[in-house]
């Protein structure tokens, strides 16, 4: 029972998170969307998979959104308000606010879902989709006692595959899990492979974190549940057939895979622990990512495309055109790797597109993005600031400051 408390534990810290910031963002319209209230819940389906309801109030929708903006994310104490920023007037349109704890968002198409909290258990998470258009919505509850851990909503806004971990049945030496998928269109669930199953995936948890409309094929990371949930292998997998396929096998770590833009490559974040600072000493969680990797998921090649000694890598994203990957790079200072640098690495290129000053205080790039060429967004985290700047013809400027909180950078909205 005392491993089985444990293990609950580390669930909870997995699946919740902490909340960050304080209220009143500084947004004045921030404050203008509605939380919705719990209700009660619907009985599950025949397959006793998934629980399908309405929200109580739809994603509220602005009068007129911009041509252009960036799909965001502002959370607070624990509440996560979705909307477009508007660039040119440096303002958000919120869309709809909900409670959350460690972010977890996924967008296709116009549809955005995000894991919403209901209560300290993560039991009791469920699923919400809305269309930033439309403002339709949708909740998607898991069945008893699951546990969502992440999830991947298909290029149109379809389909979402699903993973989640079952508290009360998972002990010490065995962990129940399974890999939903979900047609939106229909409202149909199946489960597309589980822990039963006991195939060569071993012990950890296949969780999706991307769908490629190019391959067609499903994307997830191996989760090591007894080490801290470090992700050490990446897999892909058919959505009708199941049988997942291992792509990656990282014995230390395997992280921050991104999918580019046309759905043919792979990017992620690979550790060789034999090149890392002499004065390195590991801790418990992932270690620091010192490789830049990139593979063609037609051929299943990976290539390097930047390795460190004293250099490492935080975020990461794919530029617009798919030809190099944007990416925070971290220096050893002062027995610890920092942010100092936001590049753009391409296959043999490395060209710097703005410096981190830290010199006052510490700074992170939370995260990165861009959504036409050459123009560059990312977010920097200083104490319980966020920042969002973006960099355009080379010149990089200030758009937006949470003064407590963090923004995650989520897609490219187009009207």
């Amino acid at each position: 029972m005392a491993m089985r408390g444990i293990f609950f534990h580390l669930a909870l810290a997995v699946v919740i998170g902490a909340g960050c910031g304080s209220p009143g963002s500084g947004a004045a319209d921030l404050a203008s969307v509605e939380t919705p209230a719990p209700t009660a819940a619907p009985a599950l389906d025949a397959k006793g998979i998934v629980r399908w309801r309405k929200p109580d109030s739809e994603a509220r929708l602005a009068a007129a959104l911009p041509q252009q903006g960036v799909v965001v994310a502002f959370t607070r104490w624990g509440e996560t308000t979705l909307g477009v920023f508007d660039v040119g007037g440096a303002k958000m349109i919120p869309l709809a606010k909900r409670e959350t704890g460690t972010l977890i968002v996924s967008q296709g198409g116009s549809r955005l879902v995000i894991l919403v909290r209901e209560g300290p258990s993560p039991a009791r998470n469920h699923i919400e989709m809305f269309d930033w258009r439309s403002g339709s919505g949708l909740i998607v509850e898991p069945a008893t006692d699951d546990a969502v851990l992440g999830f991947a909503v298909d290029a149109e806004g379809k389909q979402l595959s699903y993973a989640t971990m079952n508290l009360r049945n998972s002990r010490s030496a065995d962990v129940t899990w399974r890999v939903g998928l979900l047609d939106l269109e229909r409202r149909q669930a199946r489960i597309v492979i589980d822990s039963a199953a006991k195939m060569s995936h071993g012990e950890g948890i296949l969780v999706p974190f991307a769908w490629s409309g190019r391959t067609g094929r499903l994307y997830l990371q191996g989760w090591s549940p007894f080490r801290g949930m470090i992700r050490q292998s990446i897999w892909a997998m058919s959505p009708e057939r199941g049988e997942p396929a291992r792509i990656v096998l990282a014995p230390n770590y395997a992280g921050v895979p991104r999918l580019s833009p046309d759905g043919a490559r792979l990017a992620y974040l690979g550790t060789d622990m034999g090149s890392l600072p002499a004065d390195f000493v590991a801790a418990p969680g992932a270690p620091p990512g010192n490789g830049l990797l990139v593979m063609d998921l037609k051929t299943g090649g990976a290539d390097a495309w930047a390795r460190g000694g004293k250099t490492a890598f935080g975020a990461l994203a794919w530029s617009a055109n798919g030809e190099e990957v944007v990416v925070a790079e971290q220096a050893w200072l002062n027995g610890r790797f920092r942010d100092v640098e936001v590049r753009r690495i391409g296959e043999g290129t490395a060209v710097s597109v703005a410096k981190i000053d830290s010199s006052q205080s510490v700074k992170e790039v939370a995260s990165i993005l861009e959504c036409r060429e050459r123009n560059l967004f990312w977010v920097e985290k200083e104490r319980a600031a966020a920042k969002l700047y973006v960099n355009r013809g080379g010149t990089s400027q200030l758009l937006f400051e949470l003064p407590d909180g963090a923004i995650e950078l989520l897609g490219c909205q187009n009207r």
